[in-house]
């Protein structure tokens, strides 16, 4: 089935569910006539089922073609192949990230690459955009750190920017037009991605092989966690995003998507066609675009050129929150570019499929409101109407098959997810029922969690259209546990909504509250169910049963191992460095030398002004460490007044 049938089945299929579910509800109405609410309802109702019978026949159709075994050819691996790839940069992004982490990452990808000589195709480029000095300065420590332990040989590059000119999305743009003269591709990875050199050749030949590939996308997995949260994602992504991915790759075909990482891009065509627009208006809504891959492929997909999904591809990696705050933090920020993209929608000169992408961006968090604001139409409903007793058994029935109707459409996929998962890795009957297991424990978890992420985005979406601007700062990558005050604190206010649902529920409509009751449960429960998910005894136990556990937790890559190992370096290598790089710079002539060799390459030296520079001398007059905090992000800076201070270093100390 070509790309444009089996968009005319997700089409057919979605309005035959749509028409079918909404002729299906107003005929289970209360008695007596529709009254205002219930056609509110309906009209949600009708929205709501529709995206639901969506996402369903995507899934359908890539549980077939999972399942009918259709994939695209792969060019074997061997190392003849490999040394023939053109050079592809691989660029590597950072806001005030953890260095050790960044570095270590980059170093396990390098030695999976020399295994498979082809470390001579890749080049790595660390693009800093980070604004604490420490990290700075860090950064450049265990670079400096890890190069010594590579070689010269190594082709890891690092550069930082001076001024953070449309995040990192600017950060690309500044790469593409000022360091990318040698190379024609470009793998794009977040701060926390790890790629298999098996995969990134593999990207590498598959552009080169189509000339009109402009972006090529590897869903990533998530690995690595412990915590119950994290796990859960973890084998969520695993057990059924293969049949999801695998059935958009069907519907979107050469006018895919693209994450912002974990991808390969074409540097011209990007280049030519990925500038972003500034949209009409002020923050949050209008300004620079937040989530700027969505509309890079657009306008890439806009402009003829391909973008295409991977998604017969693995070793592609990256890490996920490990808490329900941290999840929180991350996805506002999402929900805000989302948002944003429902003014690209009507916008002129963007592909169907494309629109259509922005689309489902948007109700990915937009469904929420609706789907709460649907469940209180339905309560006013049920109370305009006088009592509940006038609902005939008919009715009843018909209410309670749409209610069986939709969560059948919610687990069928996971079904399938289940059904593939188990022709590719549970080959005997205890992997069997241990896949069982994890997947009802997933779905448990599930039901618990979806009316507190209901109201969190509900909540981002409120205030996003209230005006509320968020700041793009470092995410929270560590493993944390959630304290009880910390549990309380965020799971107050969904236990005393649960609390007053159910009193509604009751007066309006008892007979619907045990069918509510799932719902009710994960709000009244919200408080422990919190604390619950940031355990990492309560993961890494259902991990000790094989319960929510992945291929890569069972037996982990040489990836991985490499990441640990040199991870463990690196941390020794900075150990007791905190708070020191910047007396180092001062102190340590190798270490100034690299601080400066970096100004010069990135063009970051930006010199203070007379009278700047002045404070600066009289406070190092005696100590450098008297020179503010504050201050000391503009010094680093500065090379003359730097070596002016390096010198004034070295002198006081020989002077001691």
């Amino acid at each position: 089935m070509n790309t444009n049938t089996t968009r005319k089945v997700v089409a057919i299929a979605t309005a035959l569910i749509t028409a079918t579910g909404l002729w299906a509800y107003l005929s289970t109405v209360q008695p007596g006539g529709v009254n205002v609410f219930e056609w509110l309802s309906a009209a949600l109702f009708g929205i709501l089922f529709g995206w639901i019978g969506f996402s369903f026949a995507v899934a359908t159709i890539g549980f077939f073609h999972l399942r009918n075994g259709v994939d695209r050819p792969s060019a074997p691996l061997d190392e003849q192949n490999a040394g023939e790839l053109p050079t592809c940069a691989v660029l590597v992004p950072v806001y005030n990230e953890s260095p050790e982490d960044v570095f270590a990452r980059i170093e396990a990808m390098h030695r999976d690459l020399t295994r498979l000589n082809a470390n001579e195709s890749f080049e790595f480029y660390v693009l800093s955009d980070s604004t604490d000095h420490e990290k700075w300065l860090t950064e450049q420590y265990v670079w400096s750190e890890v190069m010594q332990r590579l070689g010269s040989q190594a082709k890891i590059y690092y550069r930082h920017r001076a001024e953070n000119v449309g995040r990192k999305a600017g950060n690309i743009a500044d790469f593409c037009c000022r360091w990318s003269g040698n190379h024609k591709l470009m793998i794009i990875l977040d701060a926390d991605s790890l790629m298999a050199g098996a995969t990134m050749i593999e990207m590498v030949r598959r552009m080169a092989a189509d000339p009109k590939l402009g972006i090529l996308q590897v869903p990533p997995t998530p690995i690595g966690r412990r915590s119950l949260f994290a796990r859960l994602q973890q084998f969520s992504a695993h057990a059924y995003g293969s049949v999801f991915v695998r059935g958009f790759d069907r519907w979107a075909g050469d006018q895919g998507n693209y994450w912002g990482h974990n991808a390969i891009l074409r540097i011209d065509a990007f280049r030519d066609h990925c500038d972003l627009p500034t949209l009409p208006g002020e923050a949050p809504l209008g300004g620079a675009i937040l989530s700027h891959d969505f509309v890079e492929a657009a306008l890439m997909v806009a402009a003829d050129w391909k973008v295409r999904l991977a998604d017969d591809l693995g070793g592609s990696y990256e890490e996920c929150p490990t808490t329900l705050a941290d999840y929180a933090q991350r996805d506002l920020r999402w929900c805000q570019g989302n948002l944003q993209h429902s003014r690209l929608i009507i916008s002129d000169g963007f592909r169907l499929p494309s629109r259509l992408h922005f689309a489902s961006g948007v109700m990915s968090y937009v469904s929420s409101p609706l789907w709460i604001a649907f469940t209180l139409a339905c309560i006013a409903g049920w109370i305009a109407d006088g009592s509940a007793d006038n609902v005939s058994a008919f009715q009843q029935l018909g209410q309670l098959g749409l209610f069986a109707t939709a969560m059948l459409m919610l687990l069928i996929p996971k079904a399938y997810g289940w059904m593939i998962t188990r022709q590719r890795r549970a080959t005997d009957l205890t992997e069997r029922q241990n896949l069982i297991g994890s997947i009802l424990v997933e779905v448990l978890m599930s039901i618990l969690l979806s009316p507190i992420m209901a109201i969190l985005h509900t909540r981002f979406v409120i205030a996003t259209l209230r005006g509320r601007k968020i700041q793009w700062n470092a995410q929270q990558r560590d493993e944390h546990g959630v304290t009880l005050a910390e549990a309380a604190r965020q799971g107050a206010g969904y236990t005393i909504t649960g609390i007053l649902l159910t009193g509604l529920l009751y007066y309006a409509n008892p007979a619907m509250l045990i069918w509510f009751t799932p719902i009710l449960a994960g709000l009244l429960f919200a408080i422990p169910l919190i604390m619950a998910l940031g355990s990492q005894a309560a993961g890494s136990s259902l991990l000790r049963w094989q319960l929510l556990s992945i291929p890569e937790e069972i037996t982990p890559p040489q990836l991985t191992a490499d990441f640990a190992i040199a991870h463990a370096a690196n941390q020794a290598a900075t150990a007791g460095q905190a708070g020191r790089l910047f007396r180092k710079v001062l102190d340590d002539p190798g270490f100034f030398t690299i601080h400066c060799r970096v100004l010069k390459a990135s063009d970051a030296d930006r010199p203070l002004s007379l009278a700047e520079r002045n404070e600066t001398r009289q406070a190092a007059e005696t100590d450098p460490d008297m020179i503010p905090m504050r201050d000391r992000a503009k010094v680093l800076s500065d090379t003359a007044l730097l070596k002016e201070l390096h010198v004034h270093t070295q002198l006081i100390a020989q002077s001691a």
